[in-house]
């Protein structure tokens, strides 16, 4: 219930209103191959999850050191 409830936003609101529009708009021109469209929208909208399932862009690596750290390096004004 945490899932459904909690952490709403904005990709999550706009695939709920998404998958109702195509849910509604497949229904009243009698084209029900979309209703499978808004159904996995409104899937995804509800349990969270996207294309790649919950949290499947995310890695877990942390990286320690800065990926330019050797090439970029601190302006020193000259001072006269």
């Amino acid at each position: 219930m945490n899932r459904i409830l909690k952490n709403w936003d904005i990709i999550r609101v706009v695939r709920l209103l998404l998958g109702i529009a195509v849910a509604i708009y497949s229904i009243s021109s009698k084209d029900y191959i979309f209703l499978m469209l808004g159904g996995v929208l409104l899937f995804q909208a509800i349990m969270n999850v996207s294309c790649c399932g919950a949290g499947g862009c995310y890695t877990d690596k942390q990286q320690k050191e800065n990926i330019y750290g050797n090439q970029i390096k601190k302006y020193e004004p000259d001072r006269k």
